[in-house]
């Protein structure tokens, strides 16, 4: 299930309240590796858990790993009976802070997803796991530096530089925007749709009143507002209001709810039971074991899917002339050994055209 970033800063705004001057009293580790951060808030304990792409407040009832690793160890001995003092998310990336009085817990919501404590000054204490990239490091006593933002804030860009990177464009007005600026797929068809222009439009051909629309488009959606907060479901991902770009979109009593409700829901285990209730929690377990293994076969099917559909969507033009070549090699107009080559310039590799099927074959990159 997506949390897009847009979703991410409506969580923060929903959960502020509740969160901003709690005490975090017992740091526990899960069996699946997430971090269950027991607070004391103005509304009595709360279970704040920490997964690889999210942070949710749980109504579950979720069991602690009975030996933690020393990661979880470190935490308590550092921010057991601290404040947090306040929650706020980096830019429109997916990394939020909870800032302590000494140090500042980082949330990195993206990947495999990590867990890191910095001093205020950003010197990294300690961290989940141990990461290196070519232009930063996450490991005990390196400074803590942000990765670069997936695009440019749509909140900060100016309408030059977005008309800018529009003019430069050579495809078409969704892709540009959504590879260009910070922003999820679903926002950018939404801002488009708002902005009464076609996504499929070639972003350079935009006319200066559409491209100023269209910047205020996605201004006003990413510009939080805790009146506009009405949660729901859209087929795989949480959205924080009811989308026309979204499709089958199911209300939610708030944002946390939804995410606990989809993350929590089958790991979630009932309190003391009597031994025949363990009994029948045991075999509960194997059936659960059984789902949870299917999910995640679906979940790769799934993502397979996605990256086909997506590798479709970035070389539509693309496959959209080669289509038309297939059409001209089928009415004699060229030869199948022209069409490979023109084919080829486009960037891809024709495996088999089957005139009687009326299919053709390409060989995207990746």
């Amino acid at each position: 299930m997506q949390i897009p970033n847009i979703s991410l800063a409506y969580l923060i705004a929903e959960l502020s309240p509740l969160l901003e001057d709690s005490i975090l009293r017992k740091v526990q580790e899960l069996e699946n590796n997430w971090l269950k951060l027991k607070l004391q808030t103005r509304q009595g304990t709360k279970d704040l858990i920490l997964a690889p792409d999210t942070f949710f407040v749980t109504s579950y009832s979720l069991p602690a790993k009975q030996t933690s690793s020393g990661f979880g160890a470190f935490l308590r001995k550092r921010i057991s009976n601290k404040k947090i003092l306040s929650l706020k998310q980096h830019g429109l990336d997916r990394i939020v802070l909870f800032e302590f009085d000494e140090y500042f817990l980082i949330l990195e919501l993206f990947a495999k997803g990590n867990v890191i404590l910095t001093t205020k000054e950003m010197e990294i204490v300690s961290a989940y796991r141990k990461e290196q990239w070519k232009d930063r490091k996450i490991s005990k006593t390196e400074q803590y530096k942000f990765p670069s933002s997936k695009g440019a804030n749509p909140l900060e860009i100016t309408s030059k530089e977005f008309k800018e990177i529009l003019s430069k464009s050579n495809s078409d007005c969704i892709r540009t925007i959504v590879s260009k600026l910070n922003i999820a797929p679903v926002a950018g068809e939404e801002a488009c749709l708002n902005a009464g222009i076609d996504k499929s439009k070639d972003a350079k051909s935009l006319e200066t009143k559409e491209i100023l629309k269209l910047a205020k488009e996605l201004k006003q959606l990413y510009t939080v507002d805790i009146k506009k907060l009405k949660p729901g479901v859209s087929e795989n991902q949480i959205l924080p209001f009811e989308m026309k770009s979204a499709i089958s979109f199911q209300k939610a009593p708030s944002l946390n709810e939804a995410i606990d409700e989809h993350f929590s829901s089958e790991i979630a285990e009932k309190k003391a039971e009597t031994v025949e209730g363990q009994v029948k929690k045991a075999k509960q377990d194997k059936r659960l074991e059984i789902q949870v293994e299917s999910e995640k076969e679906l979940l790769e099917r799934a993502e397979a899917e996605r990256l086909k559909a997506e590798a479709i969507y970035s070389n539509y033009q693309g496959i959209k002339s080669a289509i038309e070549l297939a059409k001209a090699f089928e009415k004699g107009k060229l030869t199948k050994e022209e069409v490979m080559y023109k084919v080829s310039e486009l960037g891809f590799e024709v495996k088999k055209i089957d005139l009687k099927d009326k299919k053709l074959f390409l060989k995207l990159d990746n």
